[in-house]
């Protein structure tokens, strides 16, 4: 981070500078929780039935 800050300095800017970097790490990280973990809404939408539901 000191290594950052110092260069963001050298560019003439602040060495929160830094912190846009994350923001795609970010934005991805949530992304594949969003997508792979998190539980959809429960029964039929309008994307058809609940491919979780077992049916009995």
């Amino acid at each position: 981070l000191a290594i950052g800050a110092r260069r963001c300095h050298d560019r003439g800017r602040s060495g929160w500078f830094q912190l846009i970097m994350l923001i795609p790490l970010i934005g991805w990280i949530w992304l594949l929780v969003e997508i792979g973990f998190l539980r959809g809404t429960e029964g039929p939408n309008r994307f058809g039935p609940d491919p979780l539901h077992t049916g009995y």
